[in-house]
């Protein structure tokens, strides 16, 4: 990288990581965003500092010329100037997981991709090595990039690498030990364009495993089944409804996990992360960690003791006997579909949903939602576009303006042993920062409700 002109599209996390990587090995560095504000402005005023160019606000063409790669961010748009340039020029494209894997001390790879539980996993996988008493580092799409841990990889350190389809899209050589895919629905179809696309970017980290690596796969997912025939590992399936025979399989509060000739039973009574998503999620981590050698004991142990992320499932509060959960995190249907799978006993579900469309369909929620939802509330740009797709359901919908309005009408339409349930089924963006902010809106407005209700 010495003396060569990268250039990096996007100045958040993965490109401010990536841009000090480059500087360290004396590449010259040219990274263009298109955003301004203070948190940008901070970064590349460090950036320059360091010796990097950086150009906000905006991307030029004559600011790019002359790059011998590219390297942008996951979140930067295909039809932007940099990757539109890349394409036209014959400028190598790579993503930050792909350079960071050129430059990793270890290769002992774990990579964990699917439309939803990537994180989930990826943080109970770390659970599960932390009780090992393993070498580990999670990073990835979890927040923390890949390229940013290198300097802290030995070549015994196990990395378990949360994988986004925006990461996995523009990889070369990226191979991964043991690959795990949950699930695959619809999502991002706005940036993939078909979901055709979309599969073709998860089944990338298939693409240069051979026969001594592994894969972990859900078999009851069609999707992920078919992408199976991508890999030339070794398949280990997953499953929630087929006794397996090599891998695991659920049943009657256990995993069951036959891997490499070993038989082991675990307990999934008294888990806290609770739902079919989240056995689902369990198995994955029980197969990965029992391939790299730890202790069933330790296994135990972390699935015991592992807490549901903030934003995924969270209960908020139980108010004159309705439960209030927190699913910000569900932001495409197949999510919305897990959280209604877990309301269990009588009540059903008050569902709060809407936000910022990904180009996805909601008409397969229909099912669901007749059977499980009393009422939906619907906020942001997507509202008419779920009712809409939501219309055979039969289920009334009610337009909120905010999220504090959306709380106080599930509150006038819950009964005892009813769920409130915020899973929006949408990105945030066009009310919020980001899921997370929405999320503790939400627990604030549930917060408030509670101190009425108490008084």
């Amino acid at each position: 990288m010495k003396n060569r002109k990268i250039l990096i599209a996007g100045l958040g996390e993965t490109g401010y990581d990536t841009a000090i990587f480059l500087l360290g090995r004396g590449a010259r560095v040219f990274v263009t965003e298109g955003r301004s504000g203070e948190k940008i402005g901070k970064k590349a005023a460090e950036l320059s500092r360091m010796g990097a160019r950086v150009e906000t606000g905006g991307h030029t063409e004559e600011f790019a010329r002359g790059a011998e790669i590219l390297v942008p961010s996951p979140g930067v748009p295909e039809k932007s100037l940099p990757l539109a340039m890349a394409s036209r020029m014959g400028i190598p494209v790579l993503s930050e997981i792909e350079l960071a894997y050129a430059f990793s001390p270890s290769r002992k790879i774990i990579s964990i991709t699917g439309t939803d539980g990537k994180t989930t996993t990826s943080s109970m996988l770390g659970l599960m090595f932390c009780k090992a008493g393993l070498p580990y580092v999670v990073c990835g799409n979890i927040g923390n990039s890949f390229i940013g841990e290198v300097e802290n990889i030995s070549p015994e350190t196990f990395v378990i690498l949360e994988a986004s389809s925006f990461q996995l899209e523009k990889t070369v050589s990226f191979r991964p030990f043991t690959a795990c895919l949950l699930n695959i629905d619809e999502d991002h179809l706005d940036r993939h364009v078909s979901f055709e696309n979309y599969l073709s970017a998860k089944a990338r980290m298939f693409f240069n495993q051979e026969k001594e690596d592994n894969a972990v796969i859900n078999y009851d997912d069609s999707n992920c089944r078919n992408l199976s025939e991508k890999t030339r590992a070794r398949v280990f399936f997953f499953s929630r409804e087929k006794k397996q025979a090599k891998g695991a399989y659920a049943s009657k509060g256990a995993i069951y996990a036959s891997v490499n000739g070993a038989e082991n039973a675990f307990s999934t009574l008294g888990m806290h992360a609770r739902g079919p998503g989240n056995i689902e999620n369990s198995m994955a981590c029980v197969i990965t960690s029992l391939l790299c050698g730890l202790d069933p004991a330790a296994i135990q142990e972390a699935l015991s003791e592992f807490k549901p992320l903030a934003h995924r499932f969270e209960k908020v509060a139980e108010i004159n006997g309705v439960l209030y959960i927190n699913d910000s995190k569900a932001t495409n249907p197949h999510s919305v579909m897990n959280a209604l799978k877990s309301v269990v006993n009588e009540g059903k579900a008050i569902l709060i949903m809407g936000g910022q469309n990904k180009n996805v369909s909601f008409e397969k929620l229909v099912p669901m939602v007749r059977a499980r939802v009393k009422a939906l509330v619907l906020l942001g740009e997507a509202s008419e576009t779920i009712e809409d797709g939501l219309k055979g359901s039969g289920v009334a919908c009610f337009h909120v303006r905010d999220m504090g309005e959306a709380v106080r009408k599930s509150a006038d339409k819950a009964e005892k042993g009813d769920w409130v349930i915020l899973s929006p089924g949408c990105a945030s963006f066009d009310m919020f920062e980001n899921y997370k902010e929405r999320g503790d809106v939400f627990k604030k407005e549930v917060e408030l409700l509670q101190q009425a209700s108490d008084n």
